[in-house]
């Protein structure tokens, strides 16, 4: 099995998403800097992406897609499957209808509960770009479930593009509306985010409507098959929802911060986010497949083994990339952000940030591995326990740092709360015999911890080159950061080679290289 190639594979589609949002956060940063307006958009733009993620990504795909596709591979003229498709289109239209229209009468009593720091024009602010954002939770929950008829019928690649032509039109409807109406950009963007929702929609809708799957609307029924389908994704978005309390604990508190440091919070995360998503998206798609069927085979040892080569892969490239976050905070984020209104003062601010979320960033990964051990092995209550344990201590450690390091304390807490998770599940997994720290493991991490070492005196000195460039005018800018960045990449892989925690030959075989 050329399981790195299946990573890699999988990260490209993921990491293409990825640049083409960061281009938008540019813009973002560009335009507004960091302040009351970008603050409120920050919120604007999270309170509908909370409940895309609870209910519209991975809870809805992992229930409807295997009943969808095991329907269609039973009746040749796929009747059932389309029955089934239209009560769910149904339920979910239905519900998202109710939902928007609640949120949008309460939003002024709903932002008191998770901005009660907010003064009078952020909290205006806030709610004004909150009604134009909203509803696009609707076109992206109905996004994710032509997306899922679409998977079903292997029509991967306009899923997968799906993300990068919304962010396209975000980048597109702001810079012609900046030149051509010059409004508020907080208005601009607000707007340009409810037609991404509607683009992203239409992009997956044609393909279904051309290959025979146009759903339509019908009274919403619990059938059996409908009540199986509630069933099976209440655990997956009560998992997720664990996940977003925290995203709210995090807004509750950071709103009783001075107006810019909610923005100085979420382009850090964006930065610590880029590897995050790219490598444990793409560990997490291929590795849950896998293991299930060594589990289902009763192949123990070559479940063992996956999940090894998973952790190995895993650290191989979150350490380096955890150690260049941390070392080359400033440059990364003034070559990036400091455009425009953003400024040096914002640059160090957000740095500070990033090097406090980096500190967490293998974790974040090994807790993607350890619950899709969990999964693998039918057992989906655990690691959601272990999370619910997780956003309680994230509380307290949020409130204990807060006031101390402001911003930074917020992210703190976050990266010490992920450990904290990881270890966790590592520790019951190793009691149920589902994780062993093998000789094998430990000998890898020393020689990886010994190239890290090796590395760090060259990222230093990088970084002394670096830092001058950040105050200077221009977009050129980010071509230093780039060949940095290729030549941080080029030095630790050296380093790993030479101690060998990069086994060219064990590479080559997990990409399926002869």
């Amino acid at each position: 099995m050329a399981l790195y190639r299946s990573f890699f594979a999988v990260g490209f589609l993921t990491i293409l998403s990825r640049v083409v949002g960061f281009l938008r956060e540019i813009l973002t940063a560009t335009l507004l800097g960091a302040g009351a307006t970008s603050d409120a958009l920050k919120i604007a733009m999270k309170l509908p992406s909370l409940f895309r993620r609870i209910f519209a990504e991975g809870a809805f795909n992992a229930s409807f897609v295997p009943m969808f596709a095991g329907l269609l591979s039973k009746s040749e003229d796929h009747a059932d499957a389309l029955t089934f498709a239209e009560q769910i289109l149904s339920w979910l239209t239905l519900s998202l209808c109710i939902l928007i229209v609640i949120v949008e009468l309460f939003l002024p009593s709903i932002f008191k509960i998770l901005a009660p720091g907010f003064d009078a024009e952020r909290l205006d602010l806030t709610i004004q770009f909150t009604r134009i954002t909203f509803p696009f939770i609707l076109f992206i929950s109905l996004t994710a479930f032509y997306s899922g008829i679409l998977n079903s019928l292997d029509r991967f690649f306009i899923v997968a593009s799906s993300p990068v032509i919304g962010n396209i039109f975000i980048l597109v409807f702001v810079c012609l509306s900046s030149k051509v109406l010059k409004q508020d950009p907080g208005i601009d963007f607000s707007i340009a985010v409810f037609g991404c929702g509607v683009v992203q929609l239409l992009w997956v809708l044609v393909p279904c409507i051309r290959s025979g799957y146009g759903i339509k609307l019908r009274k919403p029924t619990l059938s059996p098959r409908v009540k199986t389908f509630f069933k099976k994704i209440g655990p997956g978005a009560l998992g997720a929802g664990v996940v977003q309390v925290n995203i709210l604990i995090d807004m509750i508190i950071g709103s009783r911060l001075p107006a810019g440091y909610i923005s100085y919070l979420d382009y850090a995360e964006r930065l610590n986010q880029l590897p995050l998503s790219v490598i444990g998206t793409a560990i997490s798609t291929v590795l849950l497949p896998l293991m299930s069927r060594h589990v289902a085979s009763g192949k123990t040892d070559k479940s063992l083994a996956t999940q090894r080569d998973s952790i190995e892969f895993a650290m191989l490239l979150t350490l380096p990339s955890m150690c260049g976050l941390i070392v080359w905070s400033v440059p990364i984020v003034g070559m990036i952000f400091q455009h425009g209104k953003f400024t040096l003062a914002d640059t160090h601010a957000t740095a500070a940030a990033l090097t406090a979320f980096s500190a967490g960033l293998p974790a974040y990964i090994l807790i993607k591995i350890f619950s899709t051990t969990f999964f693998s092995n039918q057992d989906t209550k655990t690691p959601v326990i272990v999370a619910v344990c997780s956003v309680v201590l994230n509380l307290a450690l949020n409130l204990a740092l807060v006031d101390i390091y402001r911003h930074v304390g917020l992210a703190m807490a976050t990266a010490i709360a992920a450990w904290i998770n990881a270890l966790v599940l590592a520790y019951l997994l190793k009691k149920r015999g589902l994780f062993v720290l093998s000789p094998e493991l430990i000998r890898f991490c020393g020689r990886l911890l010994l190239s890290i070492v090796f590395a760090l005196p060259f990222l230093y000195g990088i970084k002394f080159w670096l830092d001058p460039v950040v105050s200077y005018s221009g977009w050129w800018k980010a071509v230093f950061i780039m060949v940095a960045a290729v030549v941080g990449i080029g030095i630790f892989s050296l380093s790993a080679w030479l101690t060998g925690a990069l086994n060219v030959a064990r590479f080559k075989s997990n990409m399926g290289v002869s």
